[in-house]
């Protein structure tokens, strides 16, 4: 999860990252960040507003303050990969540490 925590930390960079945890509610997955989740997820969301779109574009259930909530893993990491306009190295790579 070191380098998903990187990515985050630098997609926002006025926001804290401390702990990156990929968590599973009601078979949906979610990007939880410590310390603070919803003021990061406020930042992102100011930062990349495209993002909910994109989101709701693969069936994600999206809220205001939080992370989408996708399907799998994968729908998740290609989620935040074109929101972040990953290189295709990095996306393989985030891809691998994840599973």
């Amino acid at each position: 999860m070191e380098l998903l925590a990187r990515l985050l930390a630098r997609a926002v960079p006025d926001a804290r990252v401390e702990l990156v945890e990929i968590a599973r509610v009601d078979n949906r997955f979610y990007i939880h960040i410590t310390p603070n989740h919803f003021r990061y997820w406020g930042r992102f969301r100011k930062r990349y507003s495209y993002s909910l779109g994109l989101a709701q574009d693969r069936g994600a259930r999206v809220f205001h303050t939080a992370c989408p909530e996708f399907h799998t893993k994968k729908d998740l990491i290609d989620w935040l990969s074109d929101t972040l306009d990953l290189t295709p190295g990095e996306r393989n790579l985030l891809h691998l540490t994840i599973k």
